[in-house]
């Protein structure tokens, strides 16, 4: 009997043209696209199926405020408030302009004149949607904390996390909101034990107490995560794609389809998979200068904003495992970027040195003619519904 029931199986797919059951974990409509319209096998098929965005945020690692309303639109006055940096005119806005997707559309930040940054401005509109370590080089290990470095970057913000405190506790409006989200300031008023600027290394902060350092990098800690509540207010949605993997053929045109199966069978997704289209791991590439990861872990390590330190809400989110320390393969590594709203967002790698095309064929991605065509038209539909404008604006 059961070799009559495979026989009679095979009979049907092969001469009366009835289709296999779609595969664990896919859709009936998509397996009929990937059978039909992308010709994709059946694991390509599973594959392209865990690139549906997800309804819901991820838990916030470390911050119980992550979803109060309250602490969001603090961290949106904070986000565009020039008061913050020491340099004339600049904010959080100034590199993560809502206009420019939430980058800055600069190979690297040209916040000073004659002093670039580094590194490529990334997009915000997909940070709050990521799961792993957070930079190029992952110093950050929760989306709170990520914000901090850029504030006391000398070529970013050129702040100190004293200064930081006292704007603040010196802004009635600051003070009130951030004391009914996160409680009492510590005394800034007494500028004998709170000096108005101070960072580690400087004089100032290391004549203050234990404690009184304690109390400042807790006020930093809480700005970080009222920015992080603001971060996920601007996360943008679904795309075309999104749309298409629910089974509407029409949410892409012909060439974006072609484009998402010879991405597909290029290899893209080896590092470009899931929700986010990336590993949220960190690759090695050509030799430079930059340590990328290494250093990174080092900073992370170093930080009192990690996740082993006192500033991370243990009831909220899981941490992520530290790393003991960089190993051989974290030199000059750096973050898979997320393809979410890939096309707003150029130029491309961490240093801004590449466009679209220039990295598909370093990656040796385009082989078959046409290939630039397609993935970029299937690229393109991966921007997503932007987020409420209320949010996007002081």
């Amino acid at each position: 009997m059961r070799l009559l029931l495979v026989v009679s199986s095979l009979a049907c797919a092969l001469a009366i043209g009835c289709a296999p059951p779609a595969p664990e974990g896919v859709s009936d409509e998509l397996w009929e696209l990937c059978r039909d319209d992308l010709h994709l096998s059946a694991p390509d098929c599973q594959d392209i199926a865990t690139w549906r965005l997800p309804e819901a945020l991820p838990v916030a690692r470390g911050n119980r405020y992550a979803d109060d309303v309250r602490a969001a639109e603090l961290g949106r006055a904070i986000f565009f408030d020039q008061g913050f940096a020491t340099i004339p005119e600049v904010s959080c806005a100034t590199c993560h302009s809502p206009s420019l997707a939430f980058g800055d559309g600069h190979r690297t930040p040209q916040v000073i004149l004659g002093s670039p940054g580094s590194r490529n401005s990334p997009s915000l509109l997909v940070s709050a949607r990521l799961e792993g370590f957070f930079l190029w080089d992952g110093r950050a290990d929760s989306l709170w904390s990520q914000p901090l470095g850029a504030l006391e970057n000398p070529i970013e913000m050129g702040t100190t996390r004293l200064a930081i405190a006292h704007r603040i506790a010196d802004e009635a409006a600051y003070q009130s909101a951030y004391e009914v989200i996160f409680g009492a300031l510590p005394p800034l008023d007494d500028l004998e034990r709170f000096p108005e600027s101070g960072m580690p290394g400087t004089a100032s902060w290391e004549a203050m107490t234990a404690e009184d350092r304690d109390a400042i990098d807790r006020v930093v800690a809480n700005v970080g995560k009222a920015l992080e509540a603001y971060l996920r207010r601007i996360v943008s949605g679904p795309s075309a794609v999104d749309r298409y993997l629910d089974g509407d053929r029409d949410a892409m045109p012909p060439d974006a389809r072609r484009g998402l199966a010879r991405f597909v069978e290029s290899g893209c997704t080896s590092c470009h998979s899931g929700p986010m289209l990336t590993d949220e791991r960190f690759h090695a590439g050509r030799e430079m200068e930059d340590r990328g990861r290494a250093l990174g872990i080092e900073q992370l390590l170093e930080s009192p904003f990690n996740s082993e330190g006192p500033y991370f809400d243990r009831d909220a989110g899981e941490a992520l495992e530290l790393p003991l320390g960089p190993e051989a393969r974290d030199e000059h590594a750096f973050r898979t970027p997320s393809l979410r709203n890939v096309s707003l967002t150029a130029p491309y790698e961490h240093d801004g040195s590449r466009s679209l095309e220039e990295i598909l064929a370093a990656r040796g991605i385009l082989y078959e003619e046409g290939d630039e065509v397609v993935i970029d038209a299937f690229l393109t539909q991966l921007v997503g519904d932007p987020p409420p404008a209320e949010w996007t604006h002081p």
